[in-house]
């Protein structure tokens, strides 16, 4: 049975809607104050339906975003794929991320292709479709991860950010080609490597080889950012290169911000003895003490 609104409830919203000069979130605190919560959704709905004051639909749908109700939701995927205001189809994309209906997936794919339409549609796009979870949506955002046409690097980011949130293992290859591009702008800008690196710790790859190799190479990147990343990815990996690799950066690595991640991913993959051993040993004083706040963190928890 479709649910409309009364006409009871209508002709009142008409009437407040009339030579309205107030904050129209006032307005929607009030009707929501004033009916059950079934009539505000379909009050919400009618709105999408039948308003065009941008103002009014950009109320509207961040209402919609803050109390999530089911009924709300078909509206706001005809509102989806009739609006051509780009801030307004943002808002809608992220109201339909909450309900994580693959329903929504074919209008999300629309706005993902359409490579004419505004970056911020399309980069909301890619995030919703990342934490719908449909998996029959990963060659989709492949091709956009992998496409060297692409124009915007916000969207290949949010492409590979979804590939994580996915969590489909298929990705790493992805990766990896992302990883080993030489690509002048790769090149100039880690800000897409990083999110690889990102990614890679957002998916279940543990004791997966391929994540390992991806990670060593990252390990030797110029950018120190990249090589905090992957020490922090390796530490989240069961392997067997794990310690070693990690423990590499903490002897060798020529930035001392590194090589502080380094020592506290040992300690949380080992224990305390990677303290007592940098304390001892032939390390720089800033290592030192972060080994000594650590082992009094340690003594505390341990009483």
């Amino acid at each position: 049975m479709i649910k409309v609104l009364s006409k009871d409830i209508a002709k009142y919203l008409e009437g407040r809607l009339k030579n309205f000069q107030s904050d129209y979130a006032e307005l929607l605190n009030e009707l929501k104050s004033k009916y059950r919560a079934m009539d505000f959704a379909l009050i919400c709905n009618y709105i999408l339906d039948n308003k065009t004051d941008e103002k009014l639909l950009d109320k509207t749908l961040r209402t919609i975003i803050l109390n999530k109700y089911i009924d709300n939701f078909d509206s706001v995927l005809k509102f989806l794929d009739k609006t051509q205001n780009v801030e307004l189809k943002v808002l809608a994309i992220k109201a339909l991320i909450a309900y994580k209906n693959i329903k929504a997936v074919p209008y999300l794919l629309k706005c993902l292709k359409d490579k004419n339409s505004n970056y911020k549609v399309r980069f909301s796009a890619i995030e919703a479709l990342g934490k719908i979870g449909d998996k029959n949506v990963f060659e989709a955002i492949k091709a956009i991860a992998i496409d060297e046409d692409e124009k915007s690097s916000y969207v290949k980011e949010s492409a590979v950010v979804a590939l994580g949130n996915l969590g489909d293992s298929r990705a790493l290859d992805v990766f990896s080609s992302i990883l080993s591009s030489k690509q002048m702008f790769l090149e100039k800008f880690t800000f897409l490597k990083e999110r690889v690196v990102e990614a890679i710790s957002k998916l279940d790859v543990k004791k997966d080889e391929r994540a390992i190799e991806i990670l060593k190479k990252t390990l030797l990147e110029s950018s120190s950012r990249l090589r905090i990343g992957a020490i922090e990815a390796i530490m989240n990996i069961e392997s067997s290169e794990s310690y070693d690799l990690i423990y590499d950066r903490l002897l060798y690595d020529v930035d001392i911000e590194v090589r502080k991640n380094a020592l506290i991913a040992l300690y949380n993959i080992s224990d305390r003895k990677i303290l007592d051993n940098v304390i001892v040993g032939d390390f720089p004083f800033e290592l030192k003490e972060i080994a000594k706040d650590l082992i009094f963190e340690y003594e505390d928890n341990d009483e």
